[in-house]
């Protein structure tokens, strides 16, 4: 990780992180690089660890403390770190697998990509990507820092996969994160009062006759099997499909579904015309329960 990242593990300190490492480095408890470190086997062991040594090349110390940045902006979650997951042989040691998040019943597999994989590279992260089930892991998120990379990533989804989010970074972060707050369990029961689950693929509820899907974050499955309904069963139902999306993603969504009776709801924050409609009457106002998560 950078050495500005400990930090975090100090509590936000000022300076205490600064000493610290520079003790542990005069022990030769930590390796400090081009403003990288890095835990020497002495210092593994100091810490009471005991399985195989992961090693870690100089050029990939850049990729590691990105995927550590990443890691520490979902302090809602519980975390595990992909170096963690591999000293415990959970994970193989050439997997791409970033760390795991963790909350209630949901466990993400998260992917941090810097670099455009080859095909080669994409064909090994869906073999993964289908055996993360093995550790009971059916979602994956996927951050990448160019749309490049997001584009080489937009295959078919793997088998047995629930959810495959495609998200740029750092801005998906926002996006997956907004899916889980209360502002966006407003958002939903002032905008779709009375809303309920759905239990077709394509759709997380049913709203007056609509189907709705959530999209900020990119679900290539959610993606694949909506489009599969607008191209094949759509016209037989005459059923609208709403879209409830970042202002990022509208152009996109446009281009996609143009042809198909669909409807953008954009979610842009709580303070936003888009956002408010027209005031629920008192009597008809939903329950607190009327809202359900997209995640059942």
């Amino acid at each position: 990780m950078k050495t500005a990242q400990t930090n975090v593990i100090y509590g936000g300190v000022k300076k205490y992180h600064v000493r610290r490492i520079e003790r542990l480095s005069k022990a030769g408890m930590i390796i400090r690089d081009k403003g990288y470190i890095r835990p020497t086997k002495k210092g593994l062991v100091a810490a009471g660890y005991e399985g195989d040594i992961v090693r870690i090349k100089k050029h990939q110390c850049k990729d590691r403390a990105l995927a550590v940045e990443l890691l520490l902006r979902f302090p809602e979650w519980n975390v595990r770190f992909g170096i963690e997951l591999k000293r415990q042989n959970l994970l193989e040691r050439r997997s791409q697998v970033a760390g795991i998040i963790e909350r209630s019943n949901l466990k993400y597999a998260i992917y941090m990509l810097s670099h455009v994989p080859t095909s080669g590279n994409v064909t090994f992260m869906r073999s993964e990507m289908r055996d993360l089930h093995l550790w009971g892991i059916e979602r994956i998120a996927v951050f990448c820092t160019n749309k490049k990379i997001i584009e080489a990533m937009t295959v078919e989804p793997p088998s047995g996969i629930k959810e495959l989010c495609l998200l740029s970074y750092p801005a998906g972060v926002d996006s997956f994160r907004r899916i889980f707050t209360k502002d966006f369990v407003a958002f939903m029961n002032q905008r779709f009062p009375g809303l309920k689950l759905c239990a077709r693929p394509f759709a997380h509820f049913e709203w007056q006759g609509n189907y709705i899907t959530v999209m900020h974050a990119d679900d290539l499955v959610k993606r694949q099997t909506l489009s599969g309904y607008l191209t094949y069963i759509q016209n037989r139902e005459a059923r609208k499909c709403l879209i409830v999306c970042t202002p990022g993603q509208v152009k996109e969504l446009q281009n996609q579904f143009m042809d198909y009776d669909v409807e953008l709801i954009i979610d842009d924050g709580t303070d936003t015309e888009i956002q408010k409609p027209t005031p629920i009457p008192k009597e008809d106002s939903p329950s607190t329960d009327s809202y359900y998560s997209i995640h059942p």
